[in-house]
């Protein structure tokens, strides 16, 4: 096993230093002193009586505790004190779930048996559009070619980096090491001259600490990892290994590694530089100042990464300096701002039909998979709102992943209390030697005479152990930094360290705020200690956009030096420029890397166009609207709004029968190419990209009918991404997503096995209920400034007026319509044994060669047993469902109902703190009930991921008034034929999953969609 430690350049800045001044050199000394001088009012942690013993003004930075001496402490609490529950705990999830954290991180198995899919057949990955080139990664996968995983070749030449932040502990990290190594195969012959494919990359401020773990990682696992896993540690606070690495660097660090002896250390002088903008609105580095303590080293401060280039046009420079578009505020994009469009993501030529590229935050040459590992609840030493700018720092990419140990709050009473309270103050006094030792490094540094003593608490209010010192005599301190004494009162706390605890609702919270996805988790059985496996995926909707957030990106459009840019951030009901990139991401990874080149002029659905029709429609549809708003010209070429401004939804049982659309072309070669259609889109989204730079500088005025226009072609876009979405589940040649991690089916089976929720009949009282919302499209020509219509949500004519209903108190089922519910009634009724693919539900498939048929679940990831989605809601029309209800005794609930129901106390929500919206999972989840976590958060239900039918025909609301600017939006399906579905599928952006008066439709036996159901029932 090869190793070695590189230091980084300090970039670090002091968090004291001289008063005047935040550049001086960091020293231990200054930052003990900074912290002794304390506040001018005692800080008391919490509300009640008990809270004001324990209050104090004072406290002591961590990182005392952490020289040698406390390190070699610490490692007596975590070897000899099994009160310590975290280390344990952590320690044997590691040993028992090693391997699957592996295969969830994204490494090959050795074992190609070890977890395949659950019907155990592997199925080679369809090709991509463009020609594979020898050495690409696909190559030789499944013929033991150069990338084989049989032959050895890939995993060699690619390689994974694995940063942990802190040295950690041997005995924890030495068995994540080992499970990774053993993912792979065994090093061929050659391997001398071979890198190693994973590369180990210790982060931490002690040198000697580094120094400590990597050599007893050689003597301990040296032969288990050899060949394998290559281990290099970094010396530096965590500010400067996180600059380094967003700089792209790990990468010289490498290729520095490879031509030197092993054991040998460096140091490296490497200049920090900031990542490159973003090409379409530059952004400019958020910066957050972090003083709360942590394992080590103690303090840092936060640099939020930059975002990803996505494909956004780059702005044209003009525009960012102020200067005119054309046609005063019509915004047409003329040939003067047509060489920005050559900067778009997917350029025009033969890399049209390549892949949407890596999104990535720093530079490409860095584009080896990166996992970072953050194991002890080392989080938990954070201030809460500290810890998800930490988080949101780390700078990862699409397919990297972050290993968090995070524990959380105990049972609600003294038991848990106690619990924690033993954790960190064992009865055998590890945990106080090693916190005393703390104030004898505080003596040293500035001469103190006096002794303090360790006390410590779990605050349940708070949630976290609190520990203090407490002055045992009455001291008198000098701070020579700041040339004053200090009195130190006997009995005065001193506070020293919190160690945070977090409830489901307090981690989901961090990780959405953070901008992460959980990909899994693990749990220990005797404690609420967790193993989080996290991702920053390529298209999410992760972050719900903030004013905040939007501020920072549209800065390069002078918002702040014109009358109109304060005003455009106020207005709630505008979509961000965020949301667009966010929106664009999801559209065009569906459309560019899910439909191959074949799929193009097919019908996935008979009902519907081919898909092209769809990459042509929705520009279209955005660019008819912007031209009506500006009065200009239609972006060429013209003819498009011909045949792509409106689909079709023709009737299910006589599909002659249509509403108006577009008459399209009868033969492939009158369509219009794909790269045409795509060249078309970049400038419909120039444009877009002129009108935001417009009103943000005032040359436009924000009105609401403008921000009315903004918001149609918005979601518009957002329903079409559903549909296309729901088209390709039924085609055999759909392509799978690569925007998240790819399900592991056996691992989340065992997993939703384990979590398995009864279904429950809930009593909803009867009352009133509230539904739609007040937008009147009349009423924009009152509102001409951004003040005027800054809270005003906008919705499409359906959702008009605000209405009452009064519901009767019904029953209803807490859980929707399983697959294996739906299989049951099947059997039972004794049609299951007759089901044919043209009476089967259409989310089913049958895989079967032979005359017997054997019934699957569809997912973008190939068909799935009912032994892993047969709990998943089903999604079949409203017929279907219907007749299951009708077996089971009930019907399905109305509209109103259904409302009634998600605004309950025990009902479930649509996109509330557990969910399965906007493409968390690009598959249906099990559903689950409500519950109280330890904090006494309510945790309320979710339906797993679909939307729900009811038995309500739809129609407009009493006052309902065709909208102006789309009038068959809604009127055009007021048939009887049509019944409204609520709710929003995994599928569904969470602007419109979580608004309470969104309404969608479909026909009863349209059964292609996501869209399932639950029984009601009379009371």
């Amino acid at each position: 096993m090869t190793s070695t430690i590189f230091t980084l350049p300090p970039t670090r800045r002091s968090s004291s230093g001289s008063p005047d001044s935040d550049t001086s050199p960091w020293s231990l000394r200054s930052e003990i002193e900074s912290a002794l001088g304390g506040t001018d009012e005692p800080i008391i942690p919490g509300s009640g009586e008990e809270d004001k013993n324990w209050a104090f003004k004072r406290s002591v930075p961590t990182v005392v505790l952490y020289d040698e001496i406390g390190l070699r402490l610490y490692d007596k609490i975590t070897a000899e004190a099994p009160e310590y529950y975290l280390f344990n705990d952590e320690l044997n999830l590691l040993k028992a779930h090693g391997k699957e954290i592996a295969q969830c991180m994204g490494f090959s198995r050795s074992n190609k048996n070890d977890q395949g899919p659950p019907d155990g057949t592997e199925y080679p990955p369809e090709k991509r559009w463009k020609p594979a080139r020898w050495g690409d990664e696909a190559v030789g996968k499944w013929n033991e070619g150069v990338n084989g995983e049989e032959g050895l070749g890939g995993g060699w030449q690619r390689g994974w980096d694995v940063v942990e932040l802190g040295a950690g502990a041997l005995r924890k990290t030495a068995h994540l090491l080992t499970a990774l190594a053993s993912s792979l195969p065994d090093p061929p012959s050659n391997t001398s001259t071979l890198p190693p494919p994973i590369t180990y990359h210790p982060l931490d401020l002690s040198y000697p600490e580094l120094n400590r773990v990597l050599g007893e990682m050689h003597e301990a696992i040296g032969d288990k990892i050899e060949g394998k896993v290559a281990c290099v540690g970094l010396h530096g606070d965590y500010e400067a290994g996180l600059q380094f690495i967003r700089d792209g660097k790990l990468a010289q660090i490498r290729k520095s590694f490879n031509n030197k002896p092993e054991n040998f250390t460096e140091e490296l002088f490497v200049t920090s530089t900031a990542s490159s903008a973003p090409q379409a609105i530059p952004t400019d580095n958020q910066t957050y100042q972090e003083d709360s303590p942590i394992l080590s080293p103690s303090s840092i401060h936060l640099v939020t990464p930059q975002d990803a280039p996505c494909p956004l046009p780059a702005m044209d420079p003009r525009i960012v300096q102020g200067g005119s578009s054309p046609n005063s505020y019509s915004s047409e994009p003329s040939d003067e701002h047509m060489p920005a469009l050559k900067e778009i993501s997917h350029p025009r030529s033969a890399a049209r039909e390549a892949p949407a590229p890596r999104i990535s935050s720093y530079p490409a040459e860095a584009d080896r998979p990166l996992h970072f590992i953050f194991l002890g609840s080392s989080l938990g030493n954070f201030e809460r709102p500290s810890a998800a700018p930490f988080l949101k720092s780390l700078p990862l990419r699409a397919g990297d992943t972050l290993l968090l140990g995070l524990d959380g709050r105990p049972t609600p009473g003294e038991e848990g209390n106690k619990k924690v309270e033993i954790a960190y103050n064992d009865p055998a006094g590890h945990t106080k030697r090693f916190e005393e030792h703390g104030w004898d490094i505080v003596k040293g540094e500035l001469g103190v005479k006096g002794d303090a003593e360790f006390v410590g608490r779990y605050n349940e209010e708070l949630g976290r152990h609190e520990a203090y010192f407490r002055s045992k005599e009455r001291q008198s301190i000098h701070l020579p930094t700041y040339g004053q004494n200090i009195t130190i009162e006997e009995g005065e706390l001193l506070n020293i360290e919190w160690s945070y605890k977090y409830s489901i609702k307090e981690a989901m919270d961090l990780f959405t705020a953070a901008d992460l996805r959980v990909v899994n988790s693990w749990k220990a059985p005797d404690s609420e200690y967790r193993l989080w496996l996290l991702e920053r995926p390529s298209v999410r909707f992760i972050v719900p956009p903030s004013n905040d957030i939007a501020s920072d990106k549209l800065s390069a459009l002078n918002m702040f030096n014109s009358a109109n840019g304060g005003e455009l951030l106020k207005v709630k009901g505008l979509p961000k420029w965020e949301e667009w990139i966010a929106l664009w991401k999801f559209w065009d990874h569906i459309t560019l890397d899910m439909i191959p080149k074949e799929l193009l002029h097919q019908k996935p659905i008979d009902l519907r166009h081919i898909c092209l029709f769809y990459l042509g429609h929705i520009p279209t549809f955005l660019d008819i609207h912007l031209t009506r708003l500006t009065k200009g010209r239609h972006t060429e070429p013209e003819y498009f709004k011909d045949i792509f401004e409106r689909g079709i939804d023709p009737d299910v049982d006589d599909p002659t029968q249509c509403h108006d659309h577009s008459e399209v072309p009868t033969s492939e070669e009158d369509w219009p190419t794909l790269t045409q259609i795509l060249d078309f889109r970049d400038r419909v989204r120039q444009r877009l990209l002129i009108i935001y730079s417009d009103l943000a500088s005032g040359k436009m005025p924000l009105d609401r009918h403008t921000g009315r226009v903004l918001f149609m072609g918005f979601e518009h876009e957002a329903m079409h991404a559903e549909t296309l979405l729901y088209m390709l589940a039924q085609s055999p040649l759909t392509r799978t997503p690569t925007a998240v991690k790819e399900p592991q089916w056996v691992l989340l089976r065992e997993k939703w096995d384990a979590a398995k929720v009864e279904n429950k009949v809930l009593i909803v009282k009867g009352g009133e209920i509230l539904m739609g919302h007040d937008d009147a499209e009349k009423d924009d020509e009152e509102c001409q400034t951004g003040e005027s219509w800054a809270d005003h949500e906008f919705g499409w004519d359906n959702e008009h007026p605000h209405i009452s209903q009064q519901v009767k108190t019904f029953k209803v089922d807490s859980l929707p319509v399983s697959n294996n519910d739906y299989l049951s009634f099947l059997s039972s009724t004794g049609a299951f044994d007759n089901l044919k693919c043209e009476t089967a539900p259409a989310s089913w498939v049958n895989t079967s060669q032979t005359d017997t048929p054997e019934w699957k679940i569809r997912t973008f990831y190939g068909p799935v047993g009912f032994d892993v989605g047969g709990s998943w809601p089903l999604m079949a029309s409203k017929l279907e469902l219907e007749d299951f209800a009708k077996w089971k005794g009930g019907r399905l609930p109305t509209e109103a109902e259904l409302r009634k129901l998600w605004e309950s106390e025990e009902g479930p929500r649509v996109n509330g703190t557990v969910n399965n919206v906007g493409v968390k999972n690009w598959h249906p989840v099990p559903p689950t009930n409500t519950y109280m976590d330890n904090a006494g958060n309510i945790i309320h239900g979710h339906n797993g991921g679909v939307w729900e039918w009811t038995s309500t025909p739809f129609e407009g609301y009493e006052g309902f008034v065709t909208s102006r600017l789309y009038p068959g939006y809604s009127s055009d399906f007021f048939d009887g034929k049509h019944f409204v579905v609520l709710g929003g599928s995994y599928a569904t952006i969470p602007q419109i999953a979580g608004r309470k008066s969104f309404r969608n439709w479909y026909q009863s036996n349209y059964k292609y969609s996501f869209v399932g159901g639950r029984v009601a029932y009379d009371a």
